[in-house]
């Protein structure tokens, strides 16, 4: 079935002659899901809720072999041959580890791969006709073809939920949505720093911001940063965390949107400050303590609300997310759930950093699985900060761990296959190899073997200096021209550059700086730190060689 390259055709059976399709005659396409003998049950299952959601035509097509993710390509190709016509589009299993291309011509029809479970073969029936036609474009049956859609429902259900208005936002007492707030630090002496992160924060899709204020600050100096940091931001609403009452009183009569951090210890703050703002109401007593049961954080935070509530103030509740470590993490999840049942009529708020900065771990996997439990816990608020240089990017991890929290919320299935992750150093499935390469190379050497043999000697055109700077990548040519500094944020144009101004000679030398400067780039969006010839990712398999093994003492192998 011939295109224009570029151009999709529409949805048709493929064979000169045959007859319209049906779904063009009754709006019924007809579509076929290829598996193998092991699932066949179980997609024909998948195959019957299609058809009775959607009522088109659906049928499974069983390839002689057992596992469906290692169909031969050969066996595929003849399975789609004898069914060639009879179906406007096929789907093929998403694990297959090899290029489509070629299979519409044996099938007559586009061949699109399905999702990696069968909860995944039930989107076809939200996708209705255009989304068959985007599925064939796209060539894959994912949740991205249903994520615009799934978020203007998600954007319905918001509108309609209760909420309390906060900082501009409106809180849902209970998810869905997420609300992401975010705090950054602010320093004596570093207040345009703040300020410019807390801009950035902004842009990274913090929803909520919190401007938060150690000791030692006048009332007159956090006034002066906080007018710095709105000036930053827009005039973005500013809520307050400040470990003083001369800094909350200041802070809230600038015009301050919330108050952070009020515990027993501190609640007579409510009864000097110049306005009344929501406050957060944390679970931490007199002597500073949380206390150890999630019924005691109920009945504390019961105690403070009554009482702020009698002042006039609206509040937010945080049983406090504990460390880990200490025995009590999976205690402040139950009080979450506690505190969520008996005290409805408040929002929660989960400060998700006391985990993910106190352990080693990637911060996104932690910020998603953090955002997953405690929302389902109850909590509307997730509060995230970047305090260390392994949390950077915590605030963006958060704003999409939100967005998957709450559509998994919303449509009542697991956090996976609808249209956003935060997958970073591994992939969901094996992508197949590149369809343009020989099937039979005249000769296979061992690169290793032959490269001893080219032993390293210096270019003679000059030497170059591979760091990250100002947000860019900077590479240094050090020779017969001089010194030149080479800055861009993409290695394509700083090699490109070093070609055209002829920056090098030697191919080897080109093929070292291209590899140098791939890693550079990488660096720069990951927002990691960048050493010329060394490795940019170690696999935690690689760099944990001691580690604990029941099997016998350490020291013995």
């Amino acid at each position: 079935m011939g295109s224009v390259k570029g151009e999709c055709p529409p949805l048709q059976a493929g064979t000169e002659g045959s007859p319209s399709p049906l779904w063009e005659v009754a709006g019924m396409p007809r579509i076929a899901l290829v598996t193998a003998r092991r699932a066949a049950d179980a997609v024909r299952g998948a195959a019957r809720r299609v058809e009775e959601a959607t009522g088109w035509k659906v049928d499974v097509i069983v390839a002689p072999v057992e596992v469906a993710a290692l169909i031969p390509r050969e066996v595929l190709e003849e399975v789609l041959r004898g069914i060639r016509g009879r179906y406007d589009l096929v789907i093929v299993p998403g694990g297959l580890g090899y290029s489509l291309e070629g299979l519409e011509e044996a099938a007559g029809a586009p061949v699109v791969r399905g999702p990696q479970d069968l909860m995944g073969l039930e989107l076809l029936a939200e996708l209705g006709l255009e989304g068959l036609e985007e599925l064939k474009r796209r060539g894959e049956l994912s949740g991205e073809l249903l994520l615009e859609r799934w978020l203007g429902r998600l954007w319905e259900h918001y509108r309609a939920a209760r909420g309390v208005e906060l900082c501009g936002v409106k809180v849902p007492l209970r998810p869905p949505p997420v609300i992401v707030a975010a705090e950054v630090f602010v320093e004596p002496g570093h207040v345009e720093d703040a300020a410019s992160k807390a801009a950035e924060l902004v842009e990274r899709g913090a929803h909520i911001l919190v401007a938060g204020f150690g000791q030692g600050w006048r009332g007159d100096e956090a006034a002066e940063a906080l007018d710095a940091i709105a000036a930053a931001t827009g005039a973005v609403p500013l809520a307050v965390d400040a470990a003083t009452l001369e800094a909350a009183s200041a802070a809230v009569e600038w015009g301050a949107c919330m108050l952070m951090s009020v515990g027993r210890w501190n609640l007579e703050w409510l009864d000097k400050l110049p306005r009344h703002v929501p406050v957060v109401l944390t679970a931490v007593d007199s002597s500073l303590s949380v206390p150890s049961s999630p019924t005691q954080r109920l009945e504390l935070l019961r105690s403070l609300a009554g009482e702020a509530l009698e002042r006039g103030y609206r509040v937010v509740l945080d049983p406090i997310v504990d460390a880990p470590g200490f025995g009590s993490l999976g205690a402040s999840v139950s009080a979450y759930f506690l505190v969520s049942l008996e005290m409805p009529e408040h929002p929660l708020l989960a400060g998700i950093a006391n985990v993910y900065e106190l352990l080693d771990a990637d911060s996104h996997g932690q910020i998603a699985a953090l955002t997953q439990v405690y929302a389902e816990a109850g909590a509307s608020i997730m509060l995230v900060s970047e305090q260390s240089p392994k949390a950077r990017m915590a605030v963006s991890e958060a704003a999409a761990a939100a967005t998957m929290t709450s559509l998994s919320l919303l449509l009542h299935r697991p956090p996976k296959d609808l249209g956003v992750d935060l997958l970073y150093a591994k992939e969901k499935r094996p992508q197949p190899p590149p369809a343009r390469r020989p099937r039979r190379p005249q000769r296979s050497i061992d690169a290793g073997r032959v490269a001893p043999w080219r032993p390293y000697r210096p270019d003679p055109v000059g030497s170059h200096v591979i760091a990250l700077e100002d947000g860019a990548v900077v590479d240094y040519y050090i020779g017969r021209r001089g010194t030149v500094r080479l800055r861009g944020g993409r290695a394509e144009d700083i090699y490109k550059a070093i070609a055209y101004l002829g920056y090098a000679s030697d191919p080897a030398h080109y093929a070292y700086l291209g590899y140098e400067l791939c890693k550079a780039e990488h660096a720069l969006r990951m927002k990691r730190s960048y050493q010329q010839e060394k490795p940019l990712l170690t696999p935690p398999w690689e760099k944990n060689r001691v580690l604990f093994n029941p099997r016998r003492p350490p020291g013995q192998g």
